[in-house]
């Protein structure tokens, strides 16, 4: 007898039988997702919008508690054979990252040359086994070329260096979300697990101003950085390519040029301006404990000081060193007496050693929390600490104090605070002799093709926005406190230093007039601080009139799709794509002409210092000099006091309602998550922490779990920077799976390669951010990805027109197309060769494609997840 074979009219279990057999991996965009977010707004849209004669219900929520052990790179040791902490080691990757330094692309090529034959061997069983499944093949790619594969090294590197760094094992917990499928069609029910691939807290911005404040701080000098980085990698390339000898040459010298920039930018200018900070502060809080009528304030901090200090020491010398009675009590006594000694000493001496010693140590803390981000940074910012501690110490000491001693102490803070100016005055000289060059080379590079061309602009970019940035704060921060520190000062007579003559000044441009003969002998020390104040600020307008432009470009460019985020009406999708694409093609040639302008500036800006600095009178007179720098002095002055209002109201604001706006308009600082999520993804400090080694961990974890739980099939929707990270991680597990197939990734890799792998990534910025932007690391993108080198069957990947991070992975056949409506209508396909997709969602931007009423992005996943 045979059974009887199923009801037609009753519905079905999926063949592949009862268990989890497709499982949906959520990645989100954007670090500013709750737990959970993503995978829920998927499951709601599969549930609101299904496709036509599919059903999704039934479903049901639980969550996962992951185990999440380190990843390991593969790439041998003996490219990094001294991983010991050293002053001279740090100092040299401050200089240049290890990952171009120790020979890291070198080895992994020769590592790819050597797997080439188990390279080729392996993806002719891959195309076999798609072609056993029935799945169209794209044309085979070869990720093991001769040359070095930099996006592949480079996440070997960075896994090396978390391992050897003894990154921590996590545990996470993952959100998961059961449902079943219901086609009607062919009277089947698929059951299909959907998981979250949670990452957001490895690069969320919290909603603290302090925090807000150092990521800030920290993106200023990181976009310089990653300029020099991409300039070495350009370098680099050029070597292992075999370029002629002078474009070699060049590229080393742009690389010298543009290490220097960024090095003396980051770790000299910057504590240049920490250190005048520092030492204007100490000047204010001085002025105000001698500033009180009665003395009380003074007296009562000087008690505290007398009475803390020894007891203080006394408790920590008890509870660490002494164990005897005896000791005790002497010790005791000791301290007694030490606190009558300092009671009865001068007043100013004790408070002033004790508001520097107090401001040390916040520096030292700032120092520390820099240094885990920028390596040798704390040691070069304790010396230039230690400058300015000497420098006071030494007028306090050897220069007898002729004057009330609490002037003494700001007369000492002044000579300091001189130094410190000098050494901007100098670094804004040399840094307008490098500038020239500079620009020179970078002009001569940038017409080699366009991976150097985009290199160049990427160098452009971010030492132009890092540097012009952090001088904008600088002087803004300068203007609002400079009546503060010049009333501080006071009026009594202060003969410079360094800056022993000034040029006679016109009342009605400065607010005050002094003669000539009379600065050579004294100057009131508030009138010194006035025109230092003038003098440094007096090229603002430059600084602010670069950057407002390059502000200014990228707002006209994207504010219509601004607009179209805020679900505001843009006209057709037609016009906004196009207006998108006029923008970022035109960009390059911007960033060209803001460095010409920039070096310009900059020239004019050490011309403007080195005449205050060498006080050439001879040449000069006063009226030349006036009219010289009064047309910017006047416009700087003019700019500053709207620039200090903005600023200060952004800090209130973000104070008092730092949560409200996070909560309610967080589109106001995406441009600053998106920011750190990108710079996140390619830092590699601190070594036991880092960002890309800690999510690779997390990603594999949950694909390991899924190998567990028996899925058949994965379908990975990715957003943003989500689609970014999986590519890198496929691309990683099926190097891994072809070099040693017998590690822990390889393992991996082959099981990814044996069950269907459908991927949908929705604002992708592989190739509109990352491949134009760094385009050594991302050349696989710009020479269009190849399925097979990712390990996956099919990928889907939709764009919205105004979608400003990603829209389109691969090139349009017709350059031309990108410039025609229809490229951008609703669902049309700017390629559609299976099984490979790039389609546009219809008019939008970035953060909507999984929105309620996404019906084109519902249709696209559930392909996706159909059998």
């Amino acid at each position: 007898m045979t059974e009887p074979g199923p009801d037609p009219q009753e519905p079905r279990e999926d063949s592949a039988g009862s268990g989890p057999r497709v499982a949906v991996v959520a990645v989100h965009g954007v670090a500013d997702q709750a737990p959970g977010a993503t995978v829920h707004a998927l499951a709601a849209l599969l549930t609101v919008r299904p496709p036509e004669g599919v059903q999704y219900r039934d479903a049901t929520c639980d969550c996962l508690l992951l185990q999440v052990p380190v990843l390991e790179g593969c790439v041998p040791a003996a490219c990094d054979p001294d991983d010991r902490p050293s002053a001279m080691k740090a100092l040299r990757q401050s200089l240049r990252s290890d990952f171009q330094r120790t020979g890291w692309l070198d080895a992994s090529a020769r590592g790819q040359a050597e797997d080439r034959a188990k390279a080729q061997h392996y993806q002719s069983t891959v195309r076999s086994a798609h072609a056993a499944k029935g799945m169209a093949t794209q044309a085979p790619g070869d990720p093991l070329k001769g040359e070095p594969d930099a996006g592949i090294a480079f996440t070997d590197y960075l896994l090396f260096k978390a391992q050897r760094g003894k990154a921590a094992t996590e545990h996470v917990e993952g959100h998961r979300i059961r449902i079943t499928r219901e086609d009607e069609a062919v009277r089947t029910t698929q059951r299909v697990d959907l998981h979250e691939m949670y990452w957001a807290d490895l690069s969320r911005l919290s909603s603290a101003l302090p925090t807000i404040l150092t990521e800030l701080f920290t993106i200023l000098f990181r976009l310089s950085k990653l300029a020099r980085d991409t300039i070495d990698q350009a370098r680099h390339a050029a070597d292992a390519a075999g370029a002629p000898a002078g474009i070699r040459q060049r590229w080393a010298r742009l690389s010298w040029l543009q290490t220097a920039l960024d090095w003396s930018f980051a770790h000299l200018l910057s504590n240049l301006f920490l250190q005048a900070l520092l030492l204007g502060t100490f000047i204010v809080v001085m002025s105000a404990l001698n500033e009180d009528p009665r003395g009380e304030t003074a007296r009562s901090v000087q008690t505290m000081l007398a009475v803390g200090l020894p007891a203080l020491a006394f408790w920590w010398l008890v509870y660490r060193h002494v164990r005897t009675a005896v000791g005790r009590v002497l010790l005791f006594l000791l301290a007694v007496a030490a606190g009558f000694a300092l009671k009865a000493f001068a007043a100013p001496w004790l408070l002033g050693v004790a508001v520097l010693a107090v401001l040390s140590l916040l520096c030292d803390a700032g120092l520390t929390l820099a240094d885990r981000r920028f390596v040798s940074t704390r040691q070069i910012g304790l010396a230039f600490l230690a400058a300015s501690l000497g420098t006071l110490a030494t007028v306090m000491l050897w220069f007898s104090p002729k004057e009330d001693l609490w002037i003494w102490w700001t007369a000492a803070a002044l000579r300091a605070f001189e130094l410190m100016l000098m050494g901007t005055y100098v670094w804004w000289i040399i840094a307008a002799a490098l500038l020239v060059p500079w620009t020179w080379y970078g002009v001569r590079q940038a017409g080699l093709g366009d991976a150097a061309r985009a290199s160049v602009a990427t160098a452009r970019l971010g030492l132009f926005v890092s540097v012009t940035s952090f001088t904008a704060v600088g002087m803004v921060i300068w203007a609002a406190g400079h009546q503060v520190l010049e009333r501080a000062a006071g009026k009594w007579g202060y003969r410079p230093w360094l800056f022993d003559l000034q040029f006679e000044v016109s009342a009605d441009v400065w607010g005050f007039q002094h003669r000539a003969a009379d600065m050579v002998r004294a100057l009131p020390a508030e009138s010194f601080l006035t025109l230092r104040y003038v003098y440094s600020t007096a090229t603002f307008f430059l600084v602010a009139m670069l950057l407002l432009a390059l502000v200014a470009y990228v707002l006209v460019t994207l504010l219509p799709s601004v607009l179209a985020e805020l679900q505001r009406s843009v006209g057709t999708a037609g016009n906004l794509g196009r207006w998108l694409t006029g923008g970022y093609q035109r960009l390059e040639d911007f960033i060209a002409l803001l460095a010409i302008a920039s070096a310009l500036a900059t020239t004019y800006i050490g011309g403007v210092y080195l005449v205050d600095l060498l006080r050439l009178v001879e040449p000069f007179t006063a009226a030349d000099l006036k009219q010289a720098i009064s047309g910017t002095g006047f416009a700087s002055q003019s700019l500053l006091a709207p620039f200090v209002i903005g600023s200060v109201s952004a800090l209130g604001a973000l104070t008092l309602f730092g949560r409200t706006l996070s909560k309610y308009a967080p589109w106001l600082r995406a441009p600053l998550d998106a920011m750190l999520d990108v710079d996140n993804y390619l830092r590699e400090f601190p070594r036991n922490a880092i960002p890309r080694a800690r999510i690779f961990a997390r990603y594999v974890a949950l694909l390991e779990h899924l190998k567990r739980d028996g899925a058949s099939r994965i379908v990975i929707v990715s957003h943003s920077q989500g689609t970014v990270i999986t590519a890198d991680l496929l691309r990683y597990l099926t190097y891994r799976a072809m070099r040693d197939p017998t590690s822990r990734a390889g393992q991996l890799g082959q099981w990814l390669q044996d069950i269907e792998v459908h991927l949908f990534t929705a604002g992708s910025p592989l190739r509109q951010l990352y491949a134009a932007r760094f385009p050594d690391l991302y050349h696989w993108v710009r020479t269009g990805p190849v399925l097979d080198q990712l390990g996956i069957d099919k990928w889907t990947n939709a764009f919205a027109a105004g979608d400003y991070v990603g829209r389109w992975i691969w090139e349009p056949a017709s350059p031309r197309a990108v410039h025609q409506s229809a490229f951008y209508a609703p669902g049309a396909a700017a390629l559609d060769e299976s099984p490979r997709k790039d389609l546009c969602v219809g008019a939008g931007a970035h953060t909507h494609y999984f929105d309620a009423d996404s019906a084109l992005v519902a249709r696209c996943v559930d392909e996706l997840i159909r059998s």
